[in-house]
């Protein structure tokens, strides 16, 4: 009789001691769980920290390697692969679009940053602001006379991501990835080496300026 309680109580004993330490694994198992997710939302926001870092990196290279090309061809790039097939090279390697991981970036023609193609009367006069003189339209051509792919040729100034995605950094005020344009300004190519005598000629060729009676957009 003693015996048998005895056993009922090892029993009830173990069974207690079985309950606590299932408890205990089920909570060290979640907590382990909560720590690998948090684990994994810290290591991809680091990625995509990165990413973002590397993008900027990368459209700085090209506004490189659009300046480079000015200056060595006397005009701005038409197409892409111009950039890629210079030679001698504007660009260390084709860069790929480190948020889509794709060789496709989204294009900035001339234009089409507010830049001024060229003054109605010809180049603005002295002490006149540059603000005042009336900007041209340039042209943006598609190809289908040059094999009708569709793509579009054009005076190429810079470069963008195609993702629509939300950004993590603020990029000027920017928080789309397809916003982050990096673009070749005159201005700051003229800080970079450029030696351009007259930036505001369009395709960037330094020829004598025309009169001061000729206006309108320029003939191809």
């Amino acid at each position: 009789m003693v015996a048998s309680i005895q056993n009922s109580k090892f029993r009830i004993q173990n069974s207690s001691e079985g309950g606590y330490t299932l408890v205990v694994v089920v909570m060290v198992v979640a907590i382990m769980a909560i720590m690998m997710a948090v684990a994994v939302q810290t290591v991809s926001f680091q990625m995509k920290r990165e990413r973002e870092a590397e993008l900027i990196f990368r459209g700085q290279q090209y506004v490189e390697g659009i300046r480079l090309y000015r200056q060595k061809y006397g005009r701005y790039p038409m197409r892409m692969k111009e950039l890629w097939e210079a030679n001698p090279r504007v660009l260390r390697q084709n860069w790929t679009d480190p948020i889509t991981g794709s060789e496709e970036w989204g294009v900035v023609f001339l234009g089409q940053e507010g830049q001024q193609v060229g003054g109605a009367g010809g180049p603005t006069a002295p002490g006149q602001p540059r603000s005042q003189a009336t900007p041209t339209r340039t042209p943006v051509f598609g190809d289908r006379g040059l094999g009708g792919s569709g793509e579009k040729v054009g005076p190429i100034i810079g470069v963008h991501s195609l993702s629509t995605d939300t950004s993590i950094k603020i990029f000027e005020g920017r928080t789309q990835y397809n916003e982050w344009k990096f673009v070749f300004l005159e201005d700051q190519g003229q800080g970079a080496g450029n030696t351009d005598p007259n930036p505001d000629v369009p395709w960037g060729m330094p020829p004598t300026p025309p009169p001061p009676q000729r206006t309108g957009t320029p003939q191809y």
